[in-house]
């Protein structure tokens, strides 16, 4: 009986000791190799697969290197990152959207603080004018503006992509030429109507 039940003390041993040693199941997940601004082209050598445990990777991360070379980066990415489609400029982050309408990333000032988040409507201006530079445009991505930034402790700049029509790029493109040294745009988020919320 001592033998026996000796055996089975090994045996739950040797089980729960391959269970550790088990291989962690995950799933492909495309993440960038090295830090990039926002409006880099990827490339092949920017990003990697590697695979994630379903629990630490969102849901919409992206699974093939051919889903986002020639992509455009709609805001800054860190190095080890992971992507989705709200990171990256194209058809994606564009859907849903009005013919001829573009995703522009701009510069801006407390846009994580404020709470503009993808689908808030907003409208932006110019701190170096005081001009109000576009109204009423879509929030496709939010970035930057936590606490991880890279010197000194300063806040990570912030950046905002808009969803616009060609005259109103061509508008924003204008004050962005004009602005100054730390100059950015002012996000004013705009309270959606009653029938919305």
């Amino acid at each position: 009986m001592a033998a026996l039940l000796a055996g089975s003390a090994v045996l739950v041993t040797l089980s729960a000791l391959a269970r550790d040693r088990a291989p962690v199941v995950g799933a492909p997940t495309v993440v960038a190799v090295r830090a990039m601004a926002a409006g880099t082209v990827v490339g092949a050598d920017d990003v990697e697969v590697v695979s994630l445990p379903v629990a630490l990777r969102p849901e919409s991360a992206m699974t093939a290197s051919s889903s986002v070379v020639g992509r455009t980066t709609a805001a800054a990415l860190e190095a080890r990152e992971v992507l989705t489609p709200p990171r990256l400029v194209g058809a994606d982050l564009l859907a849903g959207q009005p013919a001829g309408h573009v995703a522009m990333t701009l510069p801006v000032q407390g846009a994580s603080t404020l709470g503009a988040t993808a689908g808030s409507h907003v409208d932006l201006w110019a701190t170096g004018t005081g001009e109000r530079a576009v109204d009423d445009a879509v929030v496709l991505a939010v970035a930057g503006g936590g606490a991880s930034a890279p010197t000194f402790g300063e806040q990570a700049p912030a950046t905002v992509t808009l969803a616009l029509s060609s005259d109103a790029a061509a508008r924003v493109a204008t004050h962005l030429s004009a602005l100054g040294a730390g100059d950015r745009f002012v996000v004013a988020l705009r309270r959606l109507p009653a029938s919305s919320q």
